[in-house]
């Protein structure tokens, strides 16, 4: 059940930073243009790259939480017995998950401190940015308890490759 809500959850995260990614060189191709060729600077293109880039980062992050691909110094780790390797493991995705609660929290409280704040030049309401925080927390926190329950079942090196 998990696996079939794994892959679709992940071709749609793939999709939307796949359309990010191509707006932010739009944008910044049209910022470009505007400003060094028609010497007519927009203001807008700023900020609505600012907002994709953010939420093209973070789930850049969901994604690398799913495939254990974040940065962790593992040159020990292959040296230590199964059973402490698949401990702190799972330790490593806890801190995970706590960061993950950290960010669900206090980006939904951030959030909601700024409800009618809108961008200057766009007027785009900066729930579209503050929300970022807490949706990838939360998808954030289900992959890595996610990887939690893999380990326990198949162990840490192929928790994050399915």
């Amino acid at each position: 059940m998990m696996g079939a809500f794994d892959k679709f959850l992940n071709k749609v995260l793939v999709f939307f930073v796949f359309v990010q990614g191509m707006g932010l060189v739009i944008l910044i191709g049209i910022e470009v243009l505007f400003r060094y060729a028609l010497a007519n600077a927009l203001s807008w293109p700023e900020e609505v790259a600012g907002i994709l880039f953010t939420w093209f980062t973070l789930i850049g992050t969901v994604l690398v939480t799913r495939s254990g691909e974040h940065i962790e110094f593992n040159s020990l780790l292959v040296r230590l017995p199964p059973g402490v390797n698949k401990a702190l493991g799972v330790f490593n995705q806890l801190i995970i998950c706590a960061f993950a609660v950290f960010m669900v929290i206090y980006g939904y409280h951030y959030a909601m401190m700024f409800t009618f704040e809108k961008t200057p030049a766009a007027g785009i309401n900066l729930l579209w940015l503050n929300f970022a925080l807490p949706v990838n927390g939360l998808l954030i926190l289900l992959y890595a308890l996610w990887n939690i329950l893999k380990m326990i079942t198949r162990g840490p090196a192929e928790a994050g490759n399915s």
